[in-house]
């Protein structure tokens, strides 16, 4: 029997740039399970990350990407899938369900999304959107419980018409701000739906850089290459720590309402840092930076980085979705298998803030100054953005940063 097509694009969006809000913080009740699925969440984002750097080609490149976007979008897919495609789709995510049950993993994401929408001292949205063929029989429940969950807007479409490739490129960039347009080339008649969740932010720093701080200087790409950056550094109290257990020096930048950017650096091989960092680390980092006066130097970034994840997804235990044994029997009794996962993510990071932008389509001392005084990143370094409840929002690896 011919398998009809899924298109599963998980379309997210950061933007860290300035606003002029003040403080606010929001003050909904947020559920008991939430820690829960926050670490699911971002264990599945070092696994992934893992093996986003594991590919020989990526070992050499920036990594930029969205784990709990990847992770929010495969969560409401499994609402429509039953047997062992769902059961690899739960573990592929890291749901453990002796500890939070199906039902209340997905009820826990209702309960982060409306408390993320919640938030008045920033602008962000979170969201998905259901893109239905207009001649796809499908399961109500499945789009009832995606709309309950995942706060997702649903669209019937003619996958044939070209008016539809315009539409959906037309919501995705209203929704990334026109920071993502033209995301969809063309669409296929025997496409049946595409699934895509975002996520836009815009804040601002703490405390700006001063642009007239910021100077031309070297980052070492590696040891035989360097290339010039604009750097950006400022002489301040920053939220700092040294991390003797990984040899890594870290660096906290707030934003306003409870945001931060996290940048760790080692002090010898990024690989080495790559292959021992976990979930754990980065938790122990959130408690213990601790603020003094430091230089800090941090180069200006633009970047663009794309991922294909069905072989990643496969190899990290989901693969029965993209085959003909795929069950999603809770979406439609028709015959389905999902095609691509697509991933795309930018970032941009200035004296202001910082602008991220992910779419998957599902110092001067003395003689012999103190090293823990000057936090300098010009060489390759990872980073995260995350939000107050240990949320990783984003996280990747920055290689070079004149790689566009």
């Amino acid at each position: 029997m011919k398998r009809s097509i899924i298109y599963f694009w998980i379309c997210s969006l950061v933007i860290f740039h300035p606003i002029v809000h003040g403080q606010n913080e929001a003050s909904s009740q947020i559920s008991d399970n939430l820690p829960l699925l926050l670490s699911m969440n971002n264990d599945f984002g070092f696994r992934l990350y893992k093996a986003l750097s594991a590919i020989p080609e990526n070992q050499s490149k920036n990594i930029f990407f969205s784990p709990i976007s990847v992770s929010m979008a495969l969560s409401a897919l499994s609402l429509g899938a039953g047997g062992e495609t769902k059961q690899q789709l739960h573990q592929g995510i890291g749901h453990n369900s002796s500890a939070l049950s199906t039902e209340e993993m997905h009820k826990t994401y209702q309960s982060l999304l409306e408390e993320i929408n919640q938030k008045t001292g920033v602008d962000i949205d979170v969201g998905t959107a259901v893109y239905l063929s207009d001649t796809f029989k499908s399961h109500p429940e499945f789009f009832e419980k995606v709309k309950q969950f995942y706060l997702s807007e649903g669209f019937s479409v003619d996958f044939s018409a070209q008016e539809t490739v315009e539409k959906i490129n037309a919501y995705v960039k209203e929704k990334t701000h026109g920071k993502i347009d033209n995301v969809v080339q063309h669409l296929t008649p025997d496409m049946k739906m595409i699934l895509l969740t975002y996520i836009y932010f815009k804040g601002k720093w703490d405390m700006p850089f001063d642009p007239k701080m910021t100077h031309e200087s070297k980052f070492h790409v590696d040891p035989e290459t360097t290339v010039q950056v604009q750097m950006m550094h400022e002489n301040d109290e920053f939220k700092v720590f040294y991390d003797t257990h990984l040899s890594t020096k870290v660096l906290a930048l707030d934003y306003n309402d409870s945001f931060s950017m996290f940048l760790a650096l080692p002090d010898k091989s990024i690989t080495d840092l790559e292959a021992a960092i976990s979930r754990q680390d980065f938790e122990k980092w959130k408690n213990e930076v601790s603020k003094r006066k430091v230089h800090v130097y941090v180069p200006k970034l633009s970047l663009k980085t794309s991922y294909n994840l069905k072989e990643i997804l496969k190899g990290m235990g989901i693969h029965e979705m993209f085959t003909g044994n795929a069950d999603f029997t809770r979406l439609s009794a028709e015959g389905l298998s999902v095609s691509e996962v697509l991933h795309k993510a930018a970032l941009d990071v200035d004296e202001e803030g910082t602008t991220a932008v992910a779419v998957t389509m599902i110092g001067v001392g003395s003689a012999a100054p103190n090293p823990m005084n000057f936090f300098r990143f010009d060489r390759p370094f990872l980073i995260f953005i995350v939000d107050h409840q240990n949320s990783i929002l984003f996280m990747g690896k920055i290689v070079n940063p004149a790689a566009k």
